[in-house]
């Protein structure tokens, strides 16, 4: 035993000169090269040291990643936990990430436009379906029994700057309404909407569909408030005038009535050999599900 002992000692003592001499011979590369090559060197060289020294005093490693000690004979779980070592590591860098994602702003809690925002569909396979404009949700607040009887009043308006022309409608107390030749969120809410794509009273060509549409609830402190609360009431035969910002008159009569889809575009077209005007609003209240089309032919 003595000389076995003796035996393992002198085999120690010859792989830590050999490794020692491994590591400067290493280190004198990575000096030398200042290259990712020295460096591996280094470190497997340094491995080769411990390998070494554990040898030396009297450690094995068997092939499980299990290790048996030659003095006290207990299982030694270096490779097991030496696996554990990423997991560890990855638990660590966890609680980071998770602080960063709840940093990261919410577009929906951060945005609270007072109006629909418009944006294009990035990822459509088709065109999108073309809608009627003035569309209202199902949520908007009932009107007052002041907002009423303004309704039911004789309302007039000015015609700011932006405005192409005046709208009247005598029979439901609609006064020179600010018609503006856009059908955005901003001309709904002011006036009424005038379809660009669609004819203009003044339009030089032998048939023409003016159309115009507005809110039938609206914005409260706007003119867009019940604009078209009573549209409902128009009649055949009643009279419809447009004027324009010189003065000039186009007057139409009511010639028919009728509901349609929201998708029905189709109503924003020309009739052949008909020169009129088509007015737009939701209904019913306060569902809204279908559009509400008054037709008035030139006279």
């Amino acid at each position: 035993m003595f000389r076995e002992g003796n035996s393992l000692l002198k085999v120690g003592v010859i792989l830590m000169a050999l490794a020692l001499a491994l590591v400067i011979a290493a280190l004198v590369v990575s000096v030398t090269l200042g290259s990712e090559p020295g460096r591996v060197a280094a470190e497997v060289a340094s491995k080769a040291v411990g390998e070494a020294s554990r040898y030396s005093s009297g450690e094995q490693e068997s092939s499980l990643g299990y290790g048996s000690s030659s003095r006290s004979g207990e299982p030694v779980r270096q490779r097991k936990e030496d696996a554990k070592k990423p997991q560890a590591v990855a638990a660590a860098f966890e609680p980071e990430a998770s602080k960063s994602r709840s940093e990261m702003p919410q577009s929906g809690s951060q945005q609270t436009p007072s109006e629909p925002e418009l944006r294009p569909q990035q990822h459509q396979a088709q065109p999108r379906e073309q809608l009627l404009p003035a569309a209202e949700d199902t949520d908007w607040p009932g009107p007052t029994q002041e907002e009423l009887q303004s309704a039911n009043a004789p309302r007039h308006y000015n015609l700011p700057a932006g405005a192409i022309m005046g709208l009247t409608i005598h029979s439901i107390g609609i006064y020179n309404a600010p018609v503006f030749d856009s059908d955005s969120q901003w001309a709904l809410a002011t006036g009424v909407a005038h379809v660009p794509q669609t004819s203009l009273p003044w339009s030089p060509t032998a048939q023409r569909n003016v159309y115009l549409a507005g809110h039938r609830m609206g914005f409260r402190g706007t003119w867009s408030r019940l604009i078209f609360y009573n549209l409902d009431e128009l009649r055949e035969g009643e009279k419809v005038v447009l004027e324009d910002r010189t003065g000039r008159s186009y007057e139409y009569r009511v010639s028919e009535t009728f509901l349609a889809d929201p998708t029905d575009s189709w109503v924003m077209g020309q009739v052949r050999g008909r020169d009129m005007l088509t007015l737009q609003t939701c209904t019913p209240i306060p569902t809204f599900e279908k559009r509400l089309i008054i037709r008035a032919d030139r006279v």
